[in-house]
């Protein structure tokens, strides 16, 4: 069996499914939204901007990334954390709850951000 991939657009595990066998090699997204948004907000840049400027071990909260007036907007919200997967799966990154590494594929919740040790 072919090994799981991540999705292009949010970071997520994608898992093989006999359906796709014909095509696994062209399957990059995990979703029709995936495929149709690809990241039309890519805040990868800015997270490691802000991450650099912290001292070593210390961490981030994805709302930091965006302007005052988008904090609360969930959809914003759901751009950074799908950046911060990318990250995440990049291994630039780790994403943490309570202080302990999560999987970027299966976290619910808020979360931190901080570079990699």
């Amino acid at each position: 069996m072919p090994q799981s991939k991540n999705c292009e657009s949010c970071g997520r595990e994608i898992e093989y499914r006999k359906k796709w066998a014909r095509d696994w090699d062209q399957v990059k997204f995990c979703s029709d939204e995936c495929r149709r948004n690809k990241n039309n907000f890519d805040y990868r840049d800015a997270i490691l901007e802000l991450l650099k400027k912290r001292s070593a071990g210390k961490t981030i909260c994805p709302s930091e990334v965006l302007p005052a007036d988008q904090k609360t907007d969930p959809v914003m919200m759901e751009h950074v954390r799908r950046s911060a997967r990318l990250l995440a799966v990049a291994e630039q990154i780790e994403i943490t709850q309570k202080g302990q590494v999560v999987d970027p594929s299966d976290f619910r919740g808020p979360i931190r951000l901080r570079l990699r040790s």
